[in-house]
């Protein structure tokens, strides 16, 4: 019989059903592209490629096997889904051992912001920024005899190793035949390069044209922003250019307008802190002063505890000296950084007769100012204020100054919150040791509890072959992020009592102590003892933030300590 025949005969879809075939083909394609992206992620993560690539290979192959030796279709491809996600599970759970799945998140926020994006007609070389100007238009790279291709590479000196690291700010300063180029990551300044004069000057007329500023202008301030894409990762940069006698310097901020979007549960309170700071914003009525040295978080804090309330249903003024960002459903009121004491004051009646329910100024310098807002808060309404201080009893100390009145200044204060800022080690690189017992016991930390602690390493990765490696989570910088350190002093009767009559510092420490609150040296050295950060880390934090505001915080022995709750980059 002719073969054609034979095949009329054959009834179509009895043997291969097309709707079964199709989840299979999903299933084998995220299969595929799961271990792909493994394959790339394991040496990232400083975890054996090869072992791995074994084990999930294995895992797929015993998978297929299962499914062609079960009966019933569903139930195979069941059995078969279930040992493909086990065994992805085990990868994830291993990776979060070693270095956590926090950055995940963000690597599956921009694959999913890739797809919403427009492709790029322009294209740059591999490792380079791509640069937009203020319209959002890609801008080429100049042709190599083109006059401005000099400038242009002067900027991609300047920008790409500091973005590739994660830079908050970028300064390119002029000096004696040279400028340099410095960045910050994580509150700490590192040396980048120097350019010469005129390739430092090419690079600011360069991204300044980037900005729409004046490029004729060459002496005044001038603001403005652009934006830049490296390795497939947008940052919005802010530009600030100014001249001198040296010639024309700029700094340049990264997500500016981002960089205070925390909650109170991302700042690193500890479980029992979170839950004072809540029920205080419930009660939603006095005065709460929030302090810190300069850079350690103070903006921080004040935007997550004005942000707690709900700016639908509540009035919420700010008044801010040179404001950070844009709140949204918020009202701020801008004070130059000049003002005098009666503009100041000035101001504050004025946004005060507008009765907001929620009121915070991040500085306060007039009597007359305090008194106006000691006033508005015994009407039932919350006042946040901000100043400078090494701790808690340091920031209690600038209030009764500037108001002048021990009872005054008591009458409707109702929390004081203390907080710096420290970097956390980089969970891929970071290097375990023993500690000495006497240096525990100095710390107030239990050589009988700690066995281990860790620190920055000080030798670069290499691989088995002894070659360097450069740490992708890190960037070999050895620190990847922040959290905070708080101490908080809840103001009542007994710490009113205190003050009014005239009693000292020891004796508001012992209220301290009973309200089982903890010093910032005690909440740091439990992020030591749960390897989030060093000790190293904890002095420099601690003794750069007392010397920035003339004073110290002394610690306490150490009550028992469970750790804090939910870190994050504060």
């Amino acid at each position: 019989m002719d073969l054609s025949v034979l095949l009329a005969q054959v009834p179509v879809g009895e043997y291969i059903s097309v709707w079964k075939t199709i989840p299979l083909v999903v299933i084998f394609l995220i299969w595929t592209r799961w271990m792909t992206w493994m394959d790339k992620d394991a040496p990232a993560a400083h975890l054996p490629r090869i072992e791995n690539n074994i084990g999930q290979m294995s895992a797929g192959i015993l998978a297929i096997v299962l499914f062609l030796y079960m009966g019933g279709f569903w139930a195979a491809f069941g059995v078969m889904l279930l040992v493909m996600i086990v065994a992805a599970a085990a990868y994830l759970f291993i990776r979060h051992r070693k270095v956590g799945l926090g950055d995940l998140q963000k690597q599956f926020s921009d694959w999913i912001r890739s797809f919403a994006r427009k492709p790029s007609e322009v294209k740059v070389a591999e490792g380079e920024v791509l640069l937009f100007n203020r319209a959002g238009s890609p801008v080429a790279a100049p042709p190599a005899e083109a006059p401005e291709r000099a400038a242009y590479d002067a900027v991609q000196q300047v920008l790409t190793d500091p973005l590739r690291k994660g830079a908050q700010r970028i300064d390119v300063t002029p000096g004696e035949g040279a400028s340099t180029v410095q960045f910050e990551v994580d509150g700490v300044s590192y040396n980048s390069l120097s350019l010469p004069r005129g390739a430092s000057a090419g690079a600011v007329s360069f991204v300044k044209e980037l900005a729409g500023l004046d490029l004729k202008e060459k002496r005044k301030p001038q603001t403005g922003g652009f934006r830049a894409t490296l390795d497939g990762k947008r940052r919005e940069l802010q530009l600030l250019t100014s001249g001198s006698s040296s010639g024309e310097s700029m700094t340049l901020r990264t997500d500016a307008k981002t960089r205070h979007c925390l909650t109170l549960q991302q700042l690193g309170l500890s479980g029992t802190q979170l839950e004072k700071i809540q029920a205080s914003v419930a009660e939603g009525k006095g005065i709460v002063l929030v302090s810190s040295p300069h850079e350690h978080g103070l903006t921080s804090m004040l935007y997550a505890l004005i942000r707690s309330h709900d700016a639908f249903l509540s009035h919420i003024i700010t008044i801010e000296r040179d404001p950070d960002q844009d709140l949204e459903g918020i009202t701020q009121e801008s004070l130059p950084l000049n003002a005098t004491n009666t503009e100041e004051t000035e101001r504050v009646q004025w946004v005060v007769d507008r009765e907001p329910d929620v009121f915070m100024i991040n500085e306060v310098r007039d009597p007359k100012s305090a008194a106006i807002l000691i006033k508005y808060a015994a009407a039932g309404h919350r006042v946040y204020v901000g100043t400078r201080a090494a701790n808690t009893f340091e920031a209690l100390s600038n209030w009764r100054k500037i108001v002048g009145n021990d009872k005054q200044a008591m009458q409707n204060l109702e929390m004081i919150i203390n907080g710096r800022v420290l970097r956390k080690l980089c969970t891929a690189c970071k290097v375990g040791y023993a500690p000495d017992p006497a240096t525990l016991r100095k710390m107030n930390m239990d050589p009988d509890r700690i066995s281990k602690l860790y620190q920055a390493r000080t030798e670069p990765l290499r691989d088995a072959k002894g070659n360097p490696l450069s740490c992708e989570f890190c960037h070999d910088l050895r620190f990847h992020g922040r959290t905070g350190i708080y101490e908080i002093l809840q103001v009542d009767d007994e710490v009113r009592q205190i003050v009014t009559s005239g009693g000292s510092v020891n004796q508001l420490k012992a209220i301290f102590r009973k309200q089982r609150s903890k010093y910032l040296q005690e909440q740091a050295l439990s992020l030591v003892e749960a390897g989030d950060t060093s000790i190293q880390e904890v002095l420099r934090v601690l003794k750069a933030g007392n010397e920035a505001s003339g004073s110290s915080s002394r610690p306490a022995s150490r009550p028992p300590d469970k750790g804090p709750q939910n870190p994050a980059v504060a």
